[in-house]
């Protein structure tokens, strides 16, 4: 086995240990229930994290990525502003990250094989 193909199967694994260690940990319960849901998928080319955000408006949506964390902020209708933060086993910054937002579910994808530009930035968010 080539050292690419090596490196590709720890990654894979390191992120099925990390996925499991996020829906075990009783925190990750607790604050879907003080702000807002958040699940995460993974496809052949994808890690997808998914908001539940029904009684937010697009405008009230910001997703910053820095180093290995996620932040997705929000202003609900009722004025209450709160976040999460989703620490990945690897650096987001290096990933090209994309996210869509429709019908009270953000989307945010992460690219597993294309390079993002290694810096801390704010992700637009598409319709």
């Amino acid at each position: 086995m080539n050292d690419h193909n090596k490196h590709k199967k720890d990654d894979l694994s390191q992120v099925e240990k990390w996925m499991e260690q996020f829906f075990l940990d009783p925190q990750t319960s607790f604050m879907d229930q003080l702000t807002f849901r958040i699940d995460l998928y993974e496809t052949n080319t994808h890690i997808i994290v998914e908001a539940l955000l029904p009684d937010v408006d697009l405008k009230h949506i910001s997703i910053m990525i820095d180093a290995c964390v996620m932040t997705i902020s929000v202003i609900k209708k009722n004025t209450e502003s709160c976040s999460r933060k989703v620490e990945m086993p690897f650096p987001l910054v290096d990933k090209r990250v994309h996210a869509v937002f429709a019908n009270g579910i953000l989307e945010v994808w992460i690219d597993k094989n294309r390079s993002g530009n290694g810096k801390k930035r704010y992700i637009i968010i598409n319709e």
